[in-house]
């Protein structure tokens, strides 16, 4: 895939270039989107399959990655489904830990409609170019509030139009139903060939808020303080990215990583909840990116 690279100028500081040059140098900070997506393994959900999100010949695995990168070249959402779904991207450089706001997340949430995504990072300790190392969890706002260790798993409906079924770790079934304006014949993943899709990570807190008023009731589904995807959060949104630090990856029982640099990104679906009218929580999307410092 071709490397596609947005610059903004953050700021600038004038160096001296040399003793003898009599030149100076300005480094500035700009924003690098990922340059590959290695993997689209989204849950069922309202968005997936659908034509009017997109997807229109997604049959392989690898025609998934590529419905991904083009959907970000466009900056449009990549939905994840319902919870555990994700996608993992990797940077064509490794991106150094320098103090925070290296990583960038866009999504597509607004005032009352929040669907944080967990966010993992993984460095290439292998030197193989592949994510296939240890994921490292970055600690947001809801960690000691989460279930870590969760596992669903999805079976493929039967037939056309039919909601689909789960069952989690703990026992307890449930489904993605159907929203009646995403009539796609089946929200279950369509190249996905087997007919049970299982995922493992981090369960969030619930997000979604009931209100009456006047009789009407509605529901919403409420931001995290922070260290989320596609979360309006008013501690680390900013142009519409939620701006993560490397310095909170954690390992397994929940100490700092110490991660001096990284190189690939994932991003899950972290709610497992769903509503009338809204469906299942599904986080989506619409890029991810770093910053780096540039000297010119």
């Amino acid at each position: 895939m071709k490397h596609t690279r947005i610059i903004t100028l953050l700021g600038a500081a004038a160096l001296l270039a040399g003793c003898n040059s009599g030149e100076s140098t300005t480094t500035k900070r700009v924003i690098e989107q990922a340059a590959t997506v290695f993997e689209y393994t989204p849950a069922p959900g309202q968005f997936i399959n659908e034509p009017l999100s997109g997807y229109t010949d997604v049959t392989t695995p690898e025609k998934a990655c590529a419905y991904a990168m083009q959907r970000f070249a466009s900056r449009l959402y990549v939905s994840l489904g319902g919870w555990g779904g994700y996608l993992v991207v990797g940077f064509a450089e490794p991106v150094p830990q320098n103090g925070g706001g290296e990583l960038l997340v866009r999504g597509n949430s607004f005032v009352n409609s929040s669907e944080p995504g967990v966010v993992y990072v993984m460095r290439d300790e292998n030197g193989n170019g592949l994510p296939d190392d240890t994921w490292y969890e970055l600690r947001g706002s809801e960690y000691d509030r989460s279930t870590h260790g969760y596992a669903i798993t999805y079976t493929r409906p039967s037939g056309a139009n039919q909601p689909v079924a789960w069952r989690d770790n703990e026992g307890k079934p449930g489904e993605i139903a159907r929203i009646g304006e995403h009539t796609q014949e089946s929200y279950y993943p369509a190249w996905i060939e087997t007919n049970e899709l299982s995922f493992t990570g981090v369960r969030l807190p619930d997000n979604i808020v009931r209100k009456e008023v006047e009789g009407t009731e509605s529901r919403t589904t409420a931001p995290f303080a922070w260290g989320y995807a596609d979360n309006y959060s008013s501690q680390d949104l900013i142009g519409g990215y939620n701006t993560l630090n490397i310095s909170d990856a954690v390992t397994a029982d929940g100490a700092p990583a110490n991660l001096p640099q990284i190189d690939f990104v994932k991003v899950q679906s972290g709610i497992n909840a769903s509503a009338p009218l809204i469906g299942e929580v599904s986080t989506e999307v619409c890029g991810v990116a770093c910053y780096r410092e540039v000297t010119e």
